[in-house]
């Protein structure tokens, strides 16, 4: 199967790990303080865990049915559409806390570690995000002889 894979394969690859990292910190984020955990957290990791399956789904599907083939694209599709409503989920639930911190309570040492840990999260997403957005302009199987 290896043999098969090409860039698009290993940066489908990335994008599970970057998912992996987002749910790790997303879940961080929520139990730093039982005040800003997430109210949502067990649909929010579901949501995570299933675009990181889904994203080993579009790896592996092309060294099977060949490039382009319509699993590796929805799997690609839609663990970016999971990936972003977790993003979008996690920082609507922040953005109480976010305007506090930079506002009135600055000094709120918990909320700035819960904001580090959420953007942290945030950003491994959308980079799992934009990563999958590029390997689905490339060829995602080679052939071997």
């Amino acid at each position: 199967m290896l043999k098969k894979f090409t860039a698009a394969s290993w940066l489908t690859v990335l994008a599970a790990i970057a998912g992996i990292v987002g749910v790790a910190f997303m879940l961080k984020s929520s139990n730093i303080d039982t005040a800003y955990a997430y109210k949502t957290v067990s649909k929010l990791t579901l949501m995570g865990v299933c675009g990181v399956v889904l994203c080993l789904l579009a790896v592996w599907t092309p060294t099977v049915f060949g490039n382009h083939d319509i699993i590796s694209t929805f799997g690609a599709v839609g663990a970016i559409a999971l990936f972003m409503a977790v993003v979008g989920t996690m920082v609507s639930d922040r953005v109480l806390m976010i305007a506090g911190l930079f506002s009135y309570n600055s000094q709120n040492m918990v909320g700035w570690s819960v904001f580090y840990a959420t953007v942290t999260g945030a950003v491994a997403f959308v980079l799992g995000c934009l990563l999958l957005i590029v390997a689905s302009f490339m060829k995602n199987a080679k052939t071997v002889k």
